[in-house]
C-alpha cells in the first residue's frame, strides 16, 4: 500500500529508518542539491509512527525496478536516479535494509552482526536479559561498544555483569545460534516498525553523519549552510572532531582514552597535531606514555587513509559520549 506523503518526505523517512552507516553510504552518492533537500527534510521531520515507517520501507522494497531506476532512488524527484551506493553489494532497488543486520551466515564469528549496531540501540535490545546473557553478548562486541553499554546500566547490574564476564566459559554453539536468532529477530522488528528508534529528524541526521566519512560530512554541512545556518551551527556542536580532544576537560579525555583501542591511538597520533599529542602523553602515566610514544615513533610508513580511519574511530567515541552528555568542553 502506498503512503500518501510527498516523495521527499518518504525518502527522508526511509533514510532515517535505515541503519545509519547505510544512509551515510547513500549520501556519498548524492549531489549538493539532493543533499540539501534531503537533509533539510530529515531535520524537520516530526515523530513518525511505526506504522508509517513500516509502510514506507515496504513501499521501497516493493517498487518495480525493471527500468533500471527506482522511484525512491530519484530522491524526491530531484533529477537523477541513483545507482548502488559504493560499498553495498547489490543495486539499491534490490537492497533489503533488514538484511544488513543479518549477515551471520557468512561470518565465522558468533554475533558478529551486532558489531554494526549502535550501542544505544543495542542496549534497548538486550537490557531486559539476564546478566549472564548480557555478559555473553558483551564478550562478542567491540570493546568500545561493550564499554558504552556497560556504562549505561545501573551500578548493581554493572557489577553482576562484570563478575559474569570474568567467570565466563566457552558457550555452547547451539546456545549461541539461538541467541543470534532471537537478537536478529528483535533487530529486524526494530527496523521494520521503529520500536527502538523514535528519535526526531535532527537526531537521525546526527547519527547518519556520525557514520559518514569526513568528506561526506563536510559536503552535507556545506550544502545545508546557505538555507539552514542555524541548523548547521547546532549540528556542529554535536559533530566534534578528533582535534576536539584538545578542547575537552581531563575527565572527558580519560573516558575517551579508556574506550579507545591502543592500535587506533598509535595510528591516530602518527598524524596528530603536536599539541594534541603532547597533551595525551602528559595525561598518561609516564610508563604508558613512554610505551605509546615509542610505538608511534617506531611505526613504519602507513597510509594517510589508515591514520584517518583511526582518528575517525576515536572521533566516533567522542561523539558518542557527547550525545550521551558525558563530555565537558574546556
Amino acid at each position: 500500500m502506498s503512503v500518501n506523503l510527498p516523495p521527499r518526505q518518504k525518502t527522508a523517512i526511509l533514510l532515517m529508518s535505515l541503519p545509519s552507516e547505510i544512509s551515510a553510504e547513500i549520501f556519498k552518492e548524492l549531489g549538493a542539491d539532493e543533499v540539501q533537500a534531503i537533509t533539510t527534510e530529515i531535520s524537520k521531520l516530526p515523530q513518525i509512527s511505526p506504522e508509517t515507517r513500516s509502510q514506507v520501507i515496504q513501499e521501497f522494497l516493493n517498487q518495480d525496478n525493471g527500468d533500471g531506476g527506482h522511484p525512491f532512488a530519484a530522491l524526491g524527484g530531484l533529477g537523477r536516479p541513483m545507482g548502488p551506493p559504493s560499498g553495498l553489494g547489490s543495486p539499491l532497488g534490490g537492497f533489503n535494509p533488514a538484511a544488513t543486520m543479518t549477515a551471520t551466515s557468512t561470518s565465522s564469528r558468533p554475533l558478529d552482526f551486532l558489531r554494526r549496531v549502535d550501542p544505544r540501540q543495542l542496549l534497548q535490545l538486550i537490557r531486559k536479559e539476564l546478566p549472564q546473557t548480557i555478559a555473553v553478548i558483551l564478550s562478542y562486541l567491540q570493546p568500545n561498544q561493550a564499554s558504552a553499554i556497560l556504562g549505561d546500566l545501573p551500578p548493581a547490574v554493572q557489577t553482576e555483569i562484570a563478575r559474569r564476564l570474568a567467570e565466563l566459559h566457552p558457550v555452547n554453539a547451539e546456545v549461541l545460534a539461538e541467541l543470534e536468532r532471537v537478537l536478529e529477530s528483535r533487530l529486524h522488528d526494530a527496523l521494520e516498525v521503529g520500536s527502538y528508534s523514535q528519535s526526531d529528524g535532527k537526531e537521525s541526521l546526527i547519527s547518519i553523519l556520525n557514520h559518514a566519512d569526513r568528506a561526506t560530512e563536510e559536503r552535507v554541512l556545506d550544502s545545508l549552510a546557505p538555507k539552514n545556518p542555524h541548523l548547521v551551527s547546532d549540528l556542529k556542536t554535536k559533530l566534534c572532531d578528533f582535534e576536539d580532544l584538545n578542547n575537552i576537560d581531563d575527565a572527558s579525555l580519560e573516558q575517551v582514552l579508556r574506550l579507545t583501542d591502543f592500535r587506533d591511538l598509535v595510528l591516530a597520533l602518527k598524524g596528530a597535531d603536536r599539541n594534541l599529542s603532547e597533551r595525551i602523553y602528559r595525561f598518561l602515566s609516564p610508563d604508558v606514555a613512554r610505551a605509546l610514544k615509542d610505538d608511534v615513533d617506531s611505526l613504519g610508513q602507513v597510509s594517510w587513509n589508515e591514520i584517518k580511519q583511526a582518528q575517525q574511530a576515536i572521533r566516533n567515541i567522542l561523539r558518542g559520549l557527547v550525545t550521551l552528555s558525558k563530555v565537558k568542553f574546556k
